[in-house]
């Protein structure tokens, strides 16, 4: 059994994927969307458009974590993530053998990044110079002749709250792209299609 779906934008027929059998609901896998190659070039700008201007309007790292999680996947941000990592210590001089180490990557990727960064790389070059350093656990220290002063006291415990409540959210951001990911394998697999 095929089915076929009316492009009510275009008045042009979806060509099906898949032949499918669907037994009471609709079947999303079984129909090839429409490929981001036969856009227009006005259409490919309106997107590219709409997500550069979805990032300019977010203020802070909260709104960053949700519209990350919303429009990627784990896979795709742990890639973006790499790539700026590779990027940050690539201008703070490190060789590919050390980055290598580190992240775990391919030379590929790191020779890709020095490329980009190399023939443009302002966007990079910007946003690293303006990324914050980790909290980190503080360690509290006494002052010489007055042990430790009260001063120090909220100091550390002011530092420990704010790493531990940074800590509590980059996990739930973790878990809920877990979750995503672990959804959309569901979705595909009890999917009812067949090539």
């Amino acid at each position: 059994m095929v089915f076929l779906l009316l492009d009510s934008v275009n008045s042009q027929l979806y060509t099906p994927m898949y032949e499918c059998i669907i037994v009471g609901k609709f079947n999303y896998f079984a129909y090839q969307n429409k490929r981001l190659e036969k856009l227009s070039p006005n259409e490919k700008e309106s997107l590219v458009f709409d997500l550069i201007n979805a990032f300019a309007k977010i203020n802070n790292p909260a709104d960053s974590a949700l519209f990350l999680q919303d429009l990627l996947t784990e896979n795709e941000i742990q890639n973006l993530a790499k790539r700026l990592r590779i990027a940050k210590l690539i201008l703070e001089g490190l060789t590919h053998e050390e980055i290598v180490q580190q992240l775990h990557c391919s030379y590929a990727t790191i020779t890709k990044v020095r490329t980009w960064l190399d023939s443009a790389g302002e966007g990079f070059k910007r946003v690293i110079q303006k990324l914050p350093k980790r909290k980190q656990k503080p360690s509290i220290k006494k002052t010489p002749g007055f042990g430790y002063g009260l001063p120090q006291i909220i100091q550390y415990y002011l530092a420990t709250n704010l790493e531990t409540r940074e800590k509590k959210l980059l996990s739930g951001f973790l878990e809920e792209l877990r979750v995503k990911t672990a959804n959309d394998k569901d979705l595909r697999e009890s999917s009812n299609f067949k090539k």
